[in-house]
C-alpha cells in the first residue's frame, strides 16, 4: 500500500489515557512507520495530527515541544491520520513520516486529545537511531505510545 493510499484509507484515530514512553528494539519495522495496536475489548478511533516540526524536540512546563526551523514538504508539516482499530488489532502504517526532523505528534481517541498523553516529539531518524512511532491502547481504554528503535532504517538508510 503505497502512503496516499493509506492516509485515504484512514478516517478518525483516537487514543487516550497516559503517556509512556518506552524504548524497545525491533528489526523488522522500517524507520518512520506509524503503529497503532487496540487491547482493549471496544474498537476506538485512533488519530495523529502532526502539530509542528522543528530542528529539536523536548519537554517544557507546558508539556512536550519541539523548536528549530527547518523545510519539509507541506503534506509532512500538516500530517493527519486515523483509523477504526477493532479490539485485538494492531495496524501498521509504513513510510508515513518522510524527514530526518522532529515531528510534534498529537493523539487522539475516539476524536478527544487525551489529557496526559495527548503530544510527543518525535523524530524517524537521528544520527543514532532509526526509530517508529506506536499508540497502543490499553485495556482500560487509556492510550500510551512509545518511539521504539529498529534496525531498519528504510528510507533514511544512507
Amino acid at each position: 500500500m503505497n502512503r496516499r493510499a493509506l492516509l485515504a484509507s484512514l478516517s478518525a484515530i483516537g487514543l487516550s489515557g497516559l503517556a509512556g514512553c518506552a524504548v524497545f528494539q525491533s528489526g523488522d519495522i522500517p524507520a518512520g512507520t506509524l503503529q497503532f495496536e487496540n487491547r482493549d475489548d471496544l474498537p476506538h478511533v485512533v488519530g495523529i495530527s502532526v502539530v509542528d516540526v522543528g530542528t529539536d524536540g523536548g519537554a517544557d512546563a507546558d508539556g512536550y515541544s519541539v523548536s528549530g526551523d527547518v523545510t519539509v514538504r507541506p503534506q509532512q508539516r500538516e500530517l493527519t491520520a486515523s483509523s477504526s482499530v477493532a479490539p485485538g488489532e494492531t495496524q501498521t502504517f509504513r513510510n508515513i513520516f518522510t524527514e530526518s526532523v522532529y515531528y510534534l505528534v498529537e493523539f487522539t481517541i475516539d476524536g478527544d486529545v487525551p489529557e496526559n498523553a495527548g503530544r510527543v516529539p518525535f523524530n524517524p531518524s537521528t544520527r543514532e537511531y532509526d526509530n517508529f512511532l506506536r499508540g497502543v491502547v490499553s485495556t482500560s481504554g487509556e492510550l500510551s505510545w512509545t518511539i521504539s528503535t529498529t534496525d531498519n532504517a528504510g528510507r533514511f538508510e544512507q
